[in-house]
């Protein structure tokens, strides 16, 4: 190259800035998928998702889809809850009675999202509200949407007795439904807010009625039951279950209830396998081809 001309010197390529996205943060997302876990299934949810995350097991797809709609449906239901029972022109209940303090407000908040399907159901019945302040409790009179005299929702009593507000028997039976409130509240820390009703359902098949016994620990008197006889007519149930469950275990393992096995047909043989000879006839021709 000639001394006087000018080198062309290639252009230096200007840094890629790095993506400054601010990178994904696991330890958030766990906590939303505990407090998630916590919000369906209690302490006994939140342990499950806890041991899982710690083993590296991923939840699959549908049980997040399962959960976050849980999460999302009771968070709209505490919502209308906050604003039928506290919004809402409610007549106090004038009859005293126990509770209060930090359990009654742990109580209301555990038992939110069932009190606001409660209250939501009410309000399109046009049930009349009465708030009973001593305890915590709403009682709702309705003509259906419950079991025997009355039903527990969460913190929302759906009955049917019109009673004076102030008389002993409703000051009795708020105080009943209160307890159950408890329960409803505790099943609820526990392992979800379906834990009490499975709970009690239960119960109820082989111990029906005052036999039940979360009517007997709310208080069989105040809640209107009549003193059961000593024997509970639970061996009876149980007999009939047990045959019920062995029944339809048989059936289930039944060998004409098993899907057949799939049968596998033969596909077209290759034609080495017809003719042993060709293999040998290409295997002498490879060395002639050589030389």
């Amino acid at each position: 190259m000639a001394a006087g001309t000018a080198t062309l010197e290639r252009p230096t390529s200007l840094p890629v800035p790095a993506d400054r996205r601010a990178p994904a943060r696991p330890v958030e997302r766990r906590a939303v998928w505990w407090a998630a876990c916590l919000i369906c299934g209690g302490l006994a949810g939140l342990l499950l998702a806890v041991v899982g995350t710690l083993r590296g097991a991923r939840p699959s797809r549908r049980r997040v889809l399962i959960v976050v709609w849980g999460t999302v449906v009771q968070a709209v239901l505490a919502c209308a809850f906050a604003v039928l029972g506290f919004g809402g022109q409610i007549r106090p209940c004038a009859a005293p009675g126990e509770g209060g303090g930090v359990w009654q407000t742990a109580r209301t908040v555990l038992n939110a999202p069932v009190s606001g399907a409660a209250l939501l159901y009410a309000a399109g019945e046009g049930g009349e509200m009465y708030r009973c302040a001593a305890n915590g409790t709403t009682a709702v009179i309705l003509d259906d949407g419950f079991a025997r005299a009355g039903t527990m929702y969460g913190t929302v009593f759906l009955t049917d007795q019109r009673a004076e507000t102030q008389s002993p028997r409703m000051r009795k039976l708020s105080e009943h439904e209160a307890r159950h409130s408890d329960q409803w509240a505790l099943g609820s820390l526990l392992a979800g807010p379906a834990a009490f009703p499975a709970l009690y359902a239960a119960d109820e098949v082989f111990f029906p009625g005052a036999y039940n016994h979360f009517e007997q620990a709310a208080g069989l008197e105040d809640g209107g039951y009549d003193p059961p006889p000593d024997s509970p007519p639970a061996a009876g149930r149980l007999a009939v279950l047990s045959v019920g469950v062995l029944v339809g275990y048989t059936l289930a393992a039944s060998p004409g209830r098993r899907r057949p096995a799939p049968v596998v047909r033969p596909g077209p043989v290759p034609a080495a396998l017809h003719d042993p000879g060709a293999d040998r006839g290409r295997e002498t021709a490879k060395p002639a081809g050589r030389r």
